[in-house]
């Protein structure tokens, strides 16, 4: 079941949804579906802002901070759809009997695929406004699909906190694994 918070809110959520005005309504509904190119294009361009040189070692050097992020925005989606078969919510339009804002699926609710994934993201190697910038954006889109009745509050805190885990772990590993290179190199 939801947590007694989403339970208090949602059909409130809902009912206020159908009642938006329509340019309000389409900006949540955007939010919670597209706002996560956003955070992908911040990230991006964030890495080719972080590197420098001739043109080709900006390239590489953009791959190189892109990839940590990559493998973990990998990992994230893996572990939520994991999740999601582990512990089946039903979303709260599917639950409530109310429309979503927008046209959805009714599969497992927790955890939310972009909030994931777009946490994992900042395991790029980027500068810390582009880093602010993503979350700022992954916050939005998150409480945007919580308020389109997609998920829950906690599909959403759950999902936080598996990408940050993940971006923690392979951000880690990343960087041992290049200190070591960078080290091995260096003799």
């Amino acid at each position: 079941m939801p947590d007694p918070i989403s339970r208090a809110i949602e059909p409130t959520f809902l009912v206020w949804d159908a009642r938006l005005p329509h340019t309000l309504g389409q900006a949540v509904s955007d939010t919670a579906q597209f706002g996560i190119v956003l955070a992908i294009l911040v990230v991006g361009f964030g890495a080719l802002w972080a590197a420098s040189g001739t043109p080709r070692e900006r390239i590489a050097g953009t791959i190189l901070r892109l990839a940590p992020g990559i493998a973990a925005v990998v990992v994230a989606l893996g572990a939520a759809h994991v999740a999601g078969l582990l512990l089946p919510e039903v979303r709260p339009f599917v639950l409530l009997g109310q429309p979503a804002l927008f046209p959805h699926v009714a599969d497992a609710s927790f955890p939310s695929d972009h909030v994931s994934g777009g946490m994992a993201m900042l395991a790029a190697r980027v500068g810390d406004r582009a880093r602010a910038l993503t979350v700022l954006i992954v916050a939005l889109v998150g409480l945007a699909r919580v308020v389109a009745g997609v998920h829950w509050l906690d599909d959403i805190v759950g999902a936080a906190i598996l990408g940050l885990a993940v971006a923690w772990l392979v951000g880690a590993g990343w960087s041992a694994l290049v200190d070591r290179r960078a080290a091995a190199g260096a003799r």
